[in-house]
């Protein structure tokens, strides 16, 4: 009998022995850096579903299509996976302001930042609107510091250009910049076009030294009676 011609029978059907080959799919390499791209991009996509309660080492593992262990590669843990994020929208943010060019007017510095807020993406405004608003959240709290540092060297001059009181001053201007997030949110909605919601910003911040002014006399009075 020649066993090269030899089936296998299984009761009725016939059965050739075959050799299973199993192929595993291999992950591209990527730079550091050009992983930690990838991830914080991942990030991005699933911030925008499912906002900061959607972040997760999980689910950005899964948007990305790697291991959790890799994300955990590049960040040691949740929070420094939301302060990374936070940090580049931040960034981002800052970084278009610098690149606009001011007009010669006082206000020039304040309508550059507002025209840069009113055309951020969506995703991009919810991040930078979070920054503003969430103070519970200890992993944005790096993130709102460098906010207030670049508002009070950009904003400070124009909103109290006569250093009535700087407590009340950035006060005031955590609530101007409320109101332009509102207003962002407006605009992104369609409810408001750019130049109506700047105009708006714009007269709102320049009420503001009259504002503290009044504030600052009420204060003192109240302290003095």
């Amino acid at each position: 009998m020649n066993c090269t011609e030899c089936t296998i029978h299984v009761g009725s059907a016939p059965m050739t022995p075959t050799i299973e080959r199993v192929q595993t799919k291999k992950r591209p390499y990527l730079r550091p850096a050009d992983r930690r791209r990838q991830l914080l991009d991942a990030t991005a996509r699933v911030f925008d579903r499912g906002g900061l309660a959607g972040i997760t080492m999980v689910a950005v593992a899964a948007e990305a299509g790697v291991s959790r262990r890799l994300v955990y590669d590049h960040f040691d843990d949740l929070s420094a996976l939301y302060e990374a994020y936070f940090d580049e929208r931040l960034a981002d943010y800052l970084s278009a302001v610098d690149r606009a060019t001011p007009g010669a007017d006082t206000l020039g510095p304040v309508a550059v930042g507002l025209q840069v807020a009113f055309r951020m993406s969506a995703a991009d405004l919810s991040a930078f609107d979070l920054i503003v608003r969430d103070t519970t959240t200890p992993e944005l709290a790096g993130p709102r510091r460098r906010l207030r540092a670049h508002l009070e060297a950009r904003w400070l001059p124009v909103v109290d250009p006569d250093g009535v009181d700087p407590q009340l001053t950035v006060a005031l201007l955590w609530t101007v910049l409320g109101a332009v997030v509102a207003l962002a949110n407006q605009v992104a909605s369609g409810q408001l076009d750019v130049d109506r919601a700047t105009a708006l910003a714009l007269a709102i911040v320049g009420q503001t030294p009259h504002v503290l002014a009044l504030a600052s006399a009420d204060t003192q009075e109240g302290t003095a009676s």
